[in-house]
């Protein structure tokens, strides 16, 4: 019976190509968005009580595990000169630094809105499986500031969940499932 023997040098390349080919289809596998897949977050802002009502500023936006900004849904601002210098009160979302990949969209009277999450950064780029923060930060000039910022797994797994609120935002509903 003949041994054979590799060098140490050889064991090292062998063992760290095995280790990143692992490494590689692990990632590869957590990489991929679950096809067909999305997230519908559906919100309500009610009326708020007293006298000269002011629509909100309004901000919906996707972080990762570590807190970053992955894409911005909606940013509901009055679009004037004027309008602009309330942003920084929607004060989570404008810390994030997401202005230049927005799309924003004029401010909202109370009521019931729907806006979806289809797997995309704001590049465009699929995202991958895993943990995810929904955020929902609403202020109005001279009136409350509230956010909403829920963990939340995206992967295989289906869901619907609902959050009932105290303030002017009423209701938070998550629904992650197949496109319709």
């Amino acid at each position: 019976m003949q041994r054979r023997f590799i060098s140490r040098r050889s064991f090292i390349y062998r063992a760290t190509g095995l280790f990143l080919t692992l490494w590689a289809g692990r990632s590869l596998a957590q990489a991929r968005w679950a096809a067909g897949m999305k997230l519908d977050i559906t919100f309500e802002i009610a009326a708020a009580s007293g006298g000269r009502y002011r629509a909100p500023y309004v901000a919906v936006w996707l972080e990762n595990a570590q807190g970053l900004p992955v894409r911005t849904l909606a940013l509901w601002f009055e679009q004037s000169s004027k309008g602009t210098r309330w942003l920084p009160d929607l004060r989570r979302w404008y810390r994030s630094g997401s202005l230049e990949n927005t799309v924003s969209g004029p401010t909202r009277l109370p009521g019931r809105y729907a806006l979806s999450f289809d797997g995309k950064d704001d590049k465009g780029n699929p995202v991958s499986q895993g943990d995810y923060f929904v955020c929902v930060e609403m202020v109005r000039e001279h009136g409350p500031y509230e956010l909403f910022r829920e963990k939340v797994t995206l992967a295989q797994t289906p869901f619907k969940r609902s959050f009932n609120m105290a303030g002017e935002l009423k209701e938070v509903t998550l629904t992650y499932d197949k496109q319709g």
